[in-house]
């Protein structure tokens, strides 16, 4: 009896692989959403799924999820390399949170084969978190605790009782975020990483009616693009502020109507070629300066020291 206990264990092992496999197998490269799929679905083109929280399972590490057609698809945590596309079109997706992050980036340390370099791009979906619904609002559109680098392109954000984009990060990571619209928000981007450095690039984007615009709180660098900052009321924080340990570059950006415009708060703040309208203090601190921004119509615009070298 006892020769035949190697084979048995040869036998476990073999089914084991095979059931290993079949799961692998059984991920596609590219799954697809449709507000009328149904998550029992295999997330085919033929045959949807209907949240993308159902299609992530059925997606193979740095895959990719598309849209269908106009739909809200629900929230979602992404733990490995993945692209999230709500589509152009017939698509369109809108991820409606109540009382809780749209979507929670976190690669951990055993996450796929990528724990380390991961990937996760986001493009084409609408944030909204319907803070005017009472006990109902969401805390962040996108909430960033791990992941070497995090893309949201073409995106919108609304009605977030904290923030659009969370920089929460627990260990280094790069943010990129380019063609999105802030709205409503109380703070649009805020870069607090708890270990680690948060590196962000933001570039073409329109922060309009809220509280705060970009808001880095400790070891961040942000560089700020082709960017409006509009009707933005926060009184401590302001449209842009530079905290202790954080350095702050912003380019070619208009500045108009808010309370404060660039906030230094202990860190660095350059400005260049940006444009300061009808703000109450247009900077706040001493900004590094190229000496070719342009200020009217603000009640203080504030203090610049021209140290930028134009060459």
């Amino acid at each position: 009896m006892t020769r035949f206990r190697p084979s048995f264990k040869l036998f476990l092992v073999l089914c084991f692989t095979l059931a290993l496999a079949s799961a692998a197998q059984a991920q596609a490269n590219r799954t697809f959403v449709s507000a009328t799929g149904d998550d029992a679905f295999p997330c085919s083109r033929t045959a949807p799924c209907k949240t993308f929280a159902g299609a992530i399972s059925k997606t193979a590490e740095g895959g990719e999820i598309d849209a269908l057609d106009p739909g809200g698809y629900g929230t979602l945590t992404i733990t490995k390399a993945l692209t999230v596309d709500g589509g152009t079109g017939s698509g369109w997706a809108s991820v409606l949170a109540s009382g809780l992050a749209g979507m929670t980036i976190n690669i951990s340390a055993i996450s796929g084969n990528h724990p380390n370099d991961a990937v996760v791009i986001i493009r084409n979906v609408s944030f909204d978190g319907i803070s005017q619904t009472p006990s109902a609002a969401g805390t962040h559109g996108i909430n960033y605790i791990r992941g070497n680098r995090v893309i949201v392109e073409n995106c919108q954000f609304e009605n977030f009782s904290t923030t659009g984009i969370n920089m929460g990060m627990t260990s280094s990571g790069n943010l990129w975020v380019k063609d999105c619209k802030f709205d409503n928000v109380a703070t649009g981007v805020k870069a607090t990483p708890t270990a680690g450095f948060a590196v962000a690039n933001i570039d073409g984007c329109s922060f309009a009616g809220m509280a705060d615009g970009v808001n880095t709180t400790s070891n961040a660098f942000v560089t700020i693009r082709d960017s409006t900052f509009s009707a933005l009321t926060g009184a401590t924080n302001g449209a842009v502020r530079a905290a202790s340990t954080c350095t702050v570059n912003v380019v070619n950006s208009l500045f108009s109507n808010n309370t404060i415009g660039v906030n230094v708060a202990g860190g660095t703040a350059r400005v260049s070629n940006n444009d300061f309208f009808n703000n109450t203090t247009a900077i706040s601190g001493t900004a590094e300066s190229a000496n070719n921004n342009k200020f009217r119509g603000n009640t203080a615009d504030g203090t610049t020291s021209n140290v930028i070298v134009v060459k």
